[in-house]
């Protein structure tokens, strides 16, 4: 954590100090939920959203030594005897005292992460890539938003060589990367895709990739962007934006391609063509969608200075997230836990590579995909009438929403007896045991609320 002194903050903040014995206090550890706080030295920002108020929680921080808070001007301080600082608005303080360590530590490489689909795992795969010559940090889970983003560049020690946030948005969608990267500032970023998805907010994917772009907006002509070629609306949308660009991709015509995807048993070799340099790469996963994610995250470990028989060797210890992907060997079945988040491009693609990948019985459990707008029911049919030209044995639903994909399953061809619609990932687990034989593929994806991992967690017991 930085070590930052109460009058440094408070400054940074544009804060004014109140109940302070000791100016030299020194603050390591930041925090916005008082049930975290289990160190001394901790400051607690108070902060407002549409569903609580962190002022009502500074009460728990009583009995809880060598602790300070951030509290909005108007909080009355009666009775409290912690140093405070008062701020007009305690998120923007947040949001200025990260952009004070960020420039405070500036000999760190900082590396942004944006897309539809794959953050977390790209940023999760670029932090274990770089680790292996690197001292580096990532941000902290999914802390990805206004609030998790700017709390996890106060997480940063500060003798880093290089760090790696992931940048999201939800509600309003134009303006939230913008607001972050100004934070942030990353010297290099990455945008892995554009999907339909937030299209409850945003309305069209036209959106979405102006949206994405923002990344782009706090660049200087010197820093570099790695940028998803696949995309016409993206490449449409950055042309014209700051920075040295890179555009990566499957398609000819990318700077940096992957091709040559090559299945042997328990591994997978791949052929990177970098501005015509080929370079192949035999990597310890099978899973396609892991694959794209490592490929975004190997371009970035070479332009760091990786050396490529360096990344060879830390691909080996490359592990996938929980709930993305992870394939599990559970007695007599395979289980394909995609339950962390779903929209329809991820959703197809994870059909599509279950179906090539596997020949034995397949069975897809697939729940509500959220977030997607008026065209909601329009995309689950579609999703359903796309599974039907695959060949998966049994189709199991979960979900208002996903009565949908069984129906556009069903007027695509695919037999009615093999489909089970449910409402609970409970209930899954339980038909789940009526239909599963030795040797079968249970290939579970749903949008994150809809808990699907519940059914994984039900039915393996």
């Amino acid at each position: 954590m930085p070590e930052l002194g109460i009058n440094e903050i408070s400054k940074a903040v544009n804060g004014r100090l109140i109940n302070v014995n000791n100016k030299d206090l020194r603050f390591i550890d930041f925090h916005f939920d008082t049930r975290l706080i289990n160190k001394k030295n901790s400051l607690f920002f108070a902060l407002k959203t549409e569903s609580n108020d962190g002022h009502k929680f500074i009460k728990n921080l009583k009995n809880k030594k060598g602790v300070g808070a951030v509290v909005s001007k108007d909080f009355v301080c009666k009775g409290l005897n912690i140093p405070v600082i008062k701020v007009e608005d305690t998120l923007k303080a947040a949001h200025q005292l990260a952009s004070y360590v960020r420039s405070k530590y500036r000999n760190i490489k900082y590396i942004g992460v944006t897309g539809s689909a794959g953050k977390t795992t790209t940023k999760e795969f670029i932090f274990q890539l770089l680790s292996y010559k690197y001292k580096a940090y990532r941000a902290f889970e999914n802390w990805n938003n206004w609030i998790g983003l700017p709390f996890s560049i106060l997480k940063m020690n500060g003798d880093e060589q290089v760090a790696v946030f992931e940048l999201a948005m939800s509600y309003p969608g134009i303006g939230e990367i913008d607001l972050l990267t100004e934070i942030l500032k990353p010297d290099v970023v990455m945008i892995l895709n554009v999907f339909p998805v937030h299209l409850e907010f945003l309305k069209n994917l036209e959106n979405i990739a102006k949206a994405k772009s923002e990344i782009l907006n706090y660049l200087c002509s010197d820093d570099t962007a790695f940028i998803t070629g696949d995309s016409d609306l993206i490449l449409k949308e950055t042309q014209n934006k700051n920075g040295r660009k890179f555009y990566f991709g499957k398609k000819e015509g990318n700077n940096i391609i992957l091709k040559n995807i090559k299945r042997e048993k328990d591994r997978t070799r791949v052929t990177i063509d970098f501005y015509g340099i080929k370079t192949e790469f035999v990597l310890n996963i099978i899973n396609l969608i892991h694959i794209e994610n490592l490929f975004a995250a190997i371009i970035v470990s070479q332009y760091m200075g990786m050396k490529n028989y360096e990344i060879q060797e830390a691909v080996k210890k490359i592990t996938p997230l929980l709930h993305r992907g992870e394939i599990k060997k559970y007695k007599d079945f395979t289980i394909i836990d995609e339950t962390y988040n779903s929209n329809p491009e991820a959703l197809k693609k994870a059909l599509n590579w279950v179906d090539r990948e596997y020949k034995n019985r397949k069975i897809a459990v697939i729940g509500d995909m959220l977030e997607l707008g008026k065209k909601e029911e329009d995309f689950h049919f579609s999703v359903g009438k796309y599974f039907s030209t695959l060949n998966f044995d049994f189709l199991i639903t979960v979900g208002q929403r996903s009565l949908k994909i069984a129906e556009g399953a069903v007027s695509g061809g695919f037999n009615n007896r093999n489909i089970k619609v449910l409402n609970l990932p409970e209930e899954a687990s339980e038909f789940l045991k009526e239909v599963v034989a030795p040797g079968s593929v249970i290939l579970l994806k749903a949008s994150r609320n809809i808990n699907l991992f519940k059914a994984i967690e039900k039915f393996c017991k």
